[in-house]
């Protein structure tokens, strides 16, 4: 669905208007969800590092998308048969979900055993020797995964199981589900998805332990007075953003489509109260609006010297 505003100017811009399951509400953060996103996309670089030497050629891997769908609905959605590993991880209860198509994973195993490499749409389960060779490609796929991961999880593997229909696997609950959606450019038009299921519960523990690894990364070490000085003027020389927020407010998008020059928006912000300052994105101050010399200024009102959640993630 797109909209036109006819008081953009000369040109008609088309808006995407993306839809909100109210039924099914978002669970995650934006840092969140940024963070698996810079996760995932290092993953695809990594990953098109292991299929260009599986295949012995140039292959392109990029993050297409991240969805949240119900683990009901994931699986539903898989075709029949495919190549689905489910990879337990330790010491969490949970299965981390890999998808491959059956007819690329069978490109691969031609290609390893010394094939042409032609690509032939050839979708059927794999034998107990073609499930062998794929188990050491998923190996080394398991090992990136481990490796983006590092960061924020501490992941290690226990086994992995192979299946090639969906409704022969049982999960252990029907949470939410986040699945990353990564596109194979195998090159000459030939792309094939590859997903990665983690359940809500495997997130949550994954991504509520982000503040405690990273602060486990930082040890005290005792420098010496050149090093101390070289340190505090390179951080008093950062340049940090520093943004006050005049208000808000909320307004329909019809309201807004019959925006003009000339009218007026209330907003929120009362004027006897001060305003909030952002630093990094952050709210850190309050201040008044002036003007000094010329120009528009704030006041400083108030600082907030604590430390948040946000701040560190």
């Amino acid at each position: 669905m797109a909209f036109s505003n006819p008081y953009m100017g000369g040109d008609k811009k088309k808006v995407q208007v993306e839809t909100y399951n109210f039924k099914q509400p978002k669970l995650f953060s934006k840092e969140i969800m940024g963070s698996l996103r810079s996760l995932h996309e290092v993953l695809a670089r990594n990953l098109s590092r292991v299929f260009s030497n599986t295949l012995r050629k140039k292959v392109d891997i990029s993050l297409h998308k991240i969805d949240q769908i119900t683990s009901r609905d994931f699986l539903k959605a898989i075709e029949t048969p495919s190549v689905i590993y489910l990879t337990s991880v330790k010491n969490i209860n949970e299965d981390i979900i890999t998808v491959l198509p059956s007819d690329f994973c069978i490109h691969i195993i031609d290609k390893q055993s010394g094939g042409k490499g032609d690509y032939i749409v050839d979708k059927r389960p794999l034998t107990t020797i073609e499930e062998k060779i794929i188990s050491r490609v998923m190996g080394k796929i398991n090992s990136e995964i481990v490796l983006a991961w590092e960061p924020y999880k501490d992941l290690s593997f226990s086994s992995s199981i192979y299946e090639s229909k969906p409704d022969n696997i049982h999960l252990n609950s029907i949470d939410p589900a986040i699945v990353i959606g990564l596109v194979i450019d195998l090159g000459v038009d030939t792309k094939v998805e590859f997903k990665i299921s983690y359940s809500y519960n495997l997130l949550k523990e994954a991504m509520s332990s982000t503040i405690m690894k990273s602060a486990s990364r930082f040890k005290t070490e005792k420098l010496s007075p050149d090093d101390f000085d070289s340190y505090k003027r390179t951080l008093l020389n950062a340049h940090i953003k520093i943004r006050p927020l005049l208000g808000k407010t909320k307004m329909t998008i019809k309201q807004i489509a019959n925006l003009k020059e000339g009218n007026t928006i209330t907003l929120q912000q009362r004027t006897d109260k001060p305003l909030k300052v952002l630093v990094n994105g952050t709210n850190k101050m309050s201040a008044y609006p002036g003007v000094l010399r010329g120009r528009r200024a704030i006041k400083i009102f108030d600082i907030d010297m604590e430390i948040n959640e946000k701040e560190l993630l």
